[in-house]
């Protein structure tokens, strides 16, 4: 065990502790350490890097407290949620409790098959995405401040998304992932948007929540940090595949045919530029043929927190 595995393990920690506030009757805690879960899964790569402790225990380790914290803790969460606010039956809460648990299952086994992982992208949509989505979707105003007709057609649709995202786990659709990648054009929006809206949504939410002019516009402190999160999580997942150049699908699909990765990539050593604002409907990429990977490509594969399964 090294220093980044400890780091990795506090992902798993707070899994559990997310179902132990939840036993205990904190609901609003068991979401929150969804959040700091997340919190230690992002952090255990930076530390591998500064510690050059790379190795292939790291990624499984890291792979399999995702899983303990998004695919079973969180699914909790939804039962909860479901069944005690939304006053729905206990059978239909669980059904919609199982399928990111399940689906979620499935692909943690089939990720020991096969990679699903292309170099800047997840196959299929990465666990730690849903259940931030989902997480956030119950702690915003859409959930908590709606009422009669409106808060049955919110219930509705969240369900809706629950099942058809999770779905999507195991699926061979390509979701961006910050690995390798070169930010441009909409993505380096996309990015800030996410990584510096979030504190700044959740302190200048407890900022007016505590201010007494401006109280009574929130119902709770962290109301519009999750609000922010409902947004930027759903610009991820619906959105920003529109970003993807039409040549990486054509990549992405050879690779599931041949299992060769197609170098240069797009985003990462060739000189392609973002052009257009949905380069998704353009060819503007000359299609290369297979080689070998670049030797920082390879090694930066070898690190902690590369987790071939999301």
């Amino acid at each position: 065990m090294k220093l980044k595995d400890y780091v990795t393990l506090g992902n798993l920690l707070a899994g559990l502790a997310a179902v132990i506030a939840l036993m205990e009757g904190s609901f609003d805690w068991a979401c929150n350490f969804i959040y700091i879960a997340y919190a230690f899964d992002v952090l255990d790569g930076p530390v591998a890097r500064l510690t050059k402790q790379h190795d292939t225990f790291g990624a499984h380790l890291d792979t399999a407290c995702d899983y303990v914290t998004n695919s079973i803790a969180a699914p909790f969460l939804l039962y909860h949620a479901f069944h005690f606010q939304a006053h729905w039956p206990i059978w239909i809460s669980a059904i919609i409790a199982l399928f990111p648990a399940a689906l979620g299952t499935i692909r943690q086994a089939r990720g020991y098959d096969e990679d699903l992982s292309y170099p800047c992208y997840w196959l299929g949509l990465p666990r730690p995405a849903l259940a931030l989505f989902f997480v956030a979707i119950l702690n915003s105003s859409i959930w908590t401040d709606t009422a009669g007709l409106s808060a049955s057609i919110t219930h509705v649709i969240t369900a809706v998304l629950v099942v058809g995202l999770s779905l999507l786990h195991v699926s061979r659709m390509p979701f961006n992932s910050n690995k390798y990648r070169r930010w441009m054009g909409m993505m380096w929006f996309g990015r800030g948007f996410f990584l510096l809206g979030a504190p700044l949504a959740l302190v200048v939410g407890l900022t007016l929540y505590y201010i007494p002019a401006t109280h009574s516009i929130f119902s709770y402190p962290t109301e519009l940090f999750f609000d922010h999160l409902v947004v930027a999580l759903f610009i991820y997942i619906f959105l920003a595949w529109t970003q993807i150049p039409k040549e990486d699908f054509r990549r992405i699909k050879h690779y599931l045919k041949t299992k060769e990765v197609i170098y240069p990539l797009v985003h990462v050593t060739n000189d392609w530029k973002c052009t257009r604002f949905v380069p998704f409907f353009y060819d503007d990429v000359k299609t290369a043929v297979p080689t070998e990977a670049p030797a920082a490509t390879q090694e930066a594969s070898s690190e902690n927190g590369s987790d071939h399964q999301g």
